[in-house]
Formats: structure tokens, sequence, C-alpha cells
């Protein structure tokens, strides 16, 4: 009899105390979901108190580290055999991480994407995402709509692949890339999905500014260490 495939949730969050509430209710809801873990980055609101009442595991960074050493920190408390990677202020679109997990548990593909449609709203001019799909095709030959999406689901085996993804907002394109290059399947999802967008305030363009130059040092990371 085959051995039942547990499934583990990581959920980075750094003062995410408004939203991750509902996102964590919701992901409870996915009946494939076994085991939810929120990495508490360093945040200096009550994102930690919150999570408590919906994960089963809370660690707790004391400084913020950025992204990437969120969620590798969460995958070494992580006991699954899939891994499913989630953004705190999913909210109620967090019910939808079954149809990424589907494919993955059934073996038909290592990692799935979800793929957002257009936002209502343009935070920023698009750059950002132009230099994730642009960076991807560059490396891989793949043309990918959704290089920056956090929400993905993956195999354990090509974690390990993967090997360390950094520590800030680069992580995604990691990801993608190693998993290509090393060969293997990548699908992305359509899923109704959406969360916060930034805006085209003074934070939002510190924020996309800070993703724009740790996308670029990813992308020249990944050009020196192809494989």
């Amino acid at each position: 009899m085959n051995k039942p495939v547990v499934v583990s949730a990581v959920i980075p969050a750094y003062n995410e105390e408004e939203w991750i509430g509902n996102t964590l209710k919701y992901l409870r809801r996915v009946e494939m979901v076994n085991e939810i873990i929120v990495v508490d980055d360093g945040s200096k609101d009550k994102t930690a108190r919150v999570a408590q009442h919906y994960a089963d595991s809370v660690i707790r960074i004391p400084e913020n580290m950025g992204k990437g050493a969120a969620i590798q920190e969460g995958v070494r408390y992580a006991t699954g055999d899939i891994l499913l990677f989630v953004d705190a202020d999913l909210t109620e679109h967090a019910k939808l991480c079954g149809a990424l997990l589907e494919p993955v548990v059934k073996g038909k593909t290592d990692m799935t994407i979800a793929r957002f449609p257009a936002p209502r709203k343009k935070g920023g001019f698009g750059l950002v995402k132009g230099l994730a799909r642009t960076g991807v095709r560059w490396l891989t030959g793949y043309h990918l709509e959704s290089t920056l999406s956090g929400q993905r689901a993956l195999t354990r085996e090509l974690v390990t692949a993967i090997g360390d993804v950094g520590s800030g907002f680069g992580m995604e394109v990691w990801m993608t890339v190693r998993a290509l290059h090393n060969g293997y399947s990548v699908k992305e999802i359509p899923l109704p999905m959406s969360h916060r967008e930034t805006g085209r305030d003074w934070d939002g363009f510190v924020h996309r500014g800070k993703q724009f130059f740790s996308i670029i040092k990813t992308l020249i990371r990944l050009w020196r260490q192809p494989a």
C-alpha cells in the first residue's frame, strides 16, 4: 500500500497581522494540507500572535531576514513530501490552493505556480515583472508569465535540488530557473487569486526598487552558477 503523501504549507510573514488570520483560516479548508508553518520574519506587530490561532507551528526570526530566508527556515521545520508556499496576504484566495497541489500530489508535474489574472489597478509600470520574465526566458528558453508568483507547490526532491534560494525577493526567479535547468517540470495554473498590490507612492516605489535590484543580483548569480 502506498504511503500517504504529507503536504506542508509554509507561509513567510512580515508585519501581516491584518491579513494573515484570514489567509490561514481559508488555508485550513484545503483538505490536502496536513501541516501549516508560519515563519514570522522579525515582525513588529502581532503577526505571530494571530498566526498561533491557526498554524501548527509559528517560527519566529528575531530580525527581518527577507522572504527567501524565511521560506528556507520554514522548509527546515516542515515534515511534508510536498511543500506549498503561500503569501501571508492571500486572504480568502488561499482556499484555491488545492488546485496548485493536485498536479504535484498526483505526480503530474514537479512544481506548480499560480498565475493571477491582471490586477484591476496598476501598482507600478511592469518593470519588475518584465525583468523577471525576460531573465527566466534568457536563462532557460522558457516563457512563463508568473515568474514572481509566491504561490507554489513543489516536491521535497525539487526543494533539495533548488538549493539556497538566497534571502531576498529574487527567490521565485531562482526557484524557477534552477528547476528548469535541472530537468524538472514546471506548470503554471491560472487561478482567480489576488493579493495586495503596492501603489504608485513612495513606499511602493521603494519596495519595487528593492525587488528590481534583488532580481538582477539573482539573475547574475544564476548566470554564473547555471546548475
